[in-house]
């Protein structure tokens, strides 16, 4: 009986480092969840203060109504997430409300992929990188599978598109100041850099009116400078003409004196 004493006291030992072993391992799992949760938590309102922050700063009606639709879906979802994980708080079930309001609204209304252009630098910039901001937004929504697959693949779409438009935006403002100065050649430059890449980037055929107006616009610049070559070059003739008569008179003054 001696004997077996020892083997009880490391039998009971044993037992209770496996069940404090096991009890670490519970609370580290426990504490692992609920950090998860919260991280998750922080995620989603993270996610969704940001998109109304981005979306306040485009301009007026910049977005269009296809693409603000799928910006309020994700609203919706991430709202409804967030009402799951924390359906104590009010505020979320008032934003889920207000998103879903705003998402039916704007399912009635007909429209489609807007693209408009802007014609000031400085809001260029800021439009762009609000648009990258969205452009990542989205692509983490489609890898993380929140967001319907052909949603986020067609709002990613849209804004490479505005994206596009938005550097043929800048070639136009360097042509437009070109022919404000009277250079028409270098404003066919600009305007030509604008429809190769409008073209580039029209392989859903969104750019086709846009293209056929810088292709009026190339032209109508290019024989405005035409127009001024020949201009530049008959004045230069009559100049020179003129300077040869004037030659030739005093040429034979100088004989009849002589």
């Amino acid at each position: 009986m001696g004997a077996n004493v020892p083997i009880m006291v490391t039998a009971g030992i044993v037992i209770v480092l496996a069940v404090l072993a096991c009890y670490a391992l519970f609370t580290h799992s426990v504490n692992s969840k609920r950090e998860k949760r919260r991280l998750f938590i922080n995620s989603l309102k993270s996610r969704a203060r940001k998109i109304d922050e981005t979306m306040a700063c485009f301009p007026p009606n910049y977005l269009g109504s296809a693409l603000t639709l799928i910006i309020q879906q994700a609203l919706v979802v991430t709202y409804e997430e967030l009402c799951q994980l924390q359906p104590e708080e009010e505020r979320h079930k008032s934003m889920l409300q207000q998103a879903n309001e705003r998402y039916l609204a704007l399912s009635k209304q007909k429209g489609g992929n807007q693209l408009k252009s802007l014609s000031n630098a400085r809001q260029i910039t800021g439009t762009r990188k609000n648009l990258k901001l969205l452009l990542k937004f989205f692509q983490q929504l489609g890898q993380k599978g929140a967001l319907n697959h052909a949603k986020a693949s067609e709002a990613r779409t849209i804004i490479k598109n505005k994206m596009a438009l938005l550097a043929a935006d800048e070639h136009d403002i360097l042509a437009r100041g070109a022919l404000t100065n009277g250079k028409h050649q270098l404003a066919a430059h600009y305007f030509t850099q604008a429809n190769t890449v409008l073209s580039k980037y029209n392989s859903d055929q969104v750019f086709n009116e846009n293209i056929r107006n810088h292709q009026e616009w190339i032209k109508s610049a290019s024989d405005m400078a035409k127009a001024e070559q020949a201009r530049i070059k008959a004045e230069k003739e009559a100049m020179e003409a003129e300077s040869k008569k004037w030659d030739d008179g005093d040429w034979k003054k100088k004989n009849f004196y002589d």
